[in-house]
């Protein structure tokens, strides 16, 4: 029952870089000298290379790399609050990293709106923006995105499903719906989003301050997942049961507080190693929970909520699948250069100080 959006197209074996020779045999030396196939057959898949007798110019080609290597990388919340440019930069950076696929976690569109013209032009600003990657991306859907049932049958006329898994290679990925069944937007709300958007250009700085002590940010968040969804993820963890890694992509994390529908999903989940993934909360997290890492990243242009320094940065996460592991590394986007030397789309990504 796996389920790929038909709008990305994902490779089914590992890439192998075009300037590399896949031989998975030594060669001979050409010079005559004696070869050591004691290390020639532990050199990696795909190396081609001349080893001699005694010492030779190289270090831990004992350690083979995994024919089943592969990335992706998980881009943030572009909104509330989205300050120009600094997404658009993140999936520049993003087609630069070369992954598999990407995620984007929600929050794309600004989105708390009645007014189809306007939620038209704001999706049509990010089908823009997503046609000029070379990447391909799998979308999770925020509550700025389907923050009403309106906005909802939006969503699913330009994108279908809001929950949906797929494998690649031997990893299952699980992408959830934490905005499932919204409801109605009321009046009084998107007055105050009105005022959240002129604030932002007024008083930001104020604007922040009063966002941070709006919510306990860190505890359990306003997440919704119906029944339909909770037993999906249940048979689709079942039936992937023989899978080497499980990978959660959500835009609310879950895990945070005491969050019925997260319970239910650990308990599917029970001795599975899995790594957990969401946004929202524009401040990056991670813990160590039951021995898993659960991220919480940061924006990719989404407003700052938390003061301070500690996890306000801009960045994209790249997630390096090997045997022994994935291995994480969240990429600053004002720190990442181009081949020339100079700054992806050099835009400023700092337009309200952290106090």
């Amino acid at each position: 029952m796996t389920d790929t959006p038909s709008t990305a197209h994902v490779p089914s074996t590992a890439e192998t870089p075009s300037t590399a020779e896949t031989p998975s045999t030594a060669e001979t030396p050409s010079t005559g000298e004696a070869s050591s196939t004691a290390e020639a057959s532990s050199l990696p898949p795909g190396l081609r290379l001349d080893i001699q007798d005694g010492p030779n110019p190289w270090t831990g080609l004992g350690l083979p790399t995994s024919a089943h290597r592969f990335s992706f990388v998980l881009i943030s919340d572009r909104t509330g609050g989205a300050r120009p440019g600094v997404f658009e930069r993140g999936l520049a950076v993003t087609d630069l990293l070369a992954p598999s696929f990407a995620i984007q976690l929600g929050d794309m569109i600004e989105g708390y709106t009645n007014d189809q013209a306007e939620l038209d032009t704001q999706w049509d600003q990010i089908d823009a923006m997503f046609a000029g990657l070379t990447t391909n991306v799998f979308h999770v859907p925020g509550n700025h995105d389907v923050s009403s049932d309106f906005q909802l049958q939006t969503w699913r006329r330009r994108y279908g499903r809001t929950y949906f898994h797929f494998r690649y290679q031997d990893a299952l990925f699980l992408q959830l719906d934490t905005q499932d069944t919204p409801d109605v937007i009321p009046a009084e709300a998107l007055e105050g989003l009105e005022r959240f958007a002129q604030a932002q250009s007024t008083d930001p700085i104020g604007l922040r301050k009063s966002v941070e002590n709006a919510l306990d940010w860190d505890g359990t968040q306003p997440a919704k997942l119906g029944a339909d969804q909770l037993a999906y993820v249940e048979d689709v963890l079942r039936e992937n049961a023989d899978v080497q890694w499980t990978f959660l992509s959500m835009h609310m994390p879950l895990w945070q507080g005491d969050h019925p529908a997260w319970r239910r999903i650990r308990a599917a989940l029970a001795d599975r190693p899995y790594h957990a993934f969401a946004g929202h909360v524009h401040n990056y997290r991670h813990e160590h929970i039951d021995g898993n890492s659960h991220v919480r990243l940061g924006p990719t242009g989404g407003l700052w909520v938390l003061g301070g320094p500690e996890g306000n940065f801009d960045h994209v996460t790249q997630v390096t699948v090997t045997d022994h592991g994935p291995i994480l590394v969240n990429v600053l986007l004002e720190g990442v250069r181009d081949v020339d030397g100079q700054p992806v789309l050099p835009l400023a990504t700092r337009t309200v100080p952290i106090m």
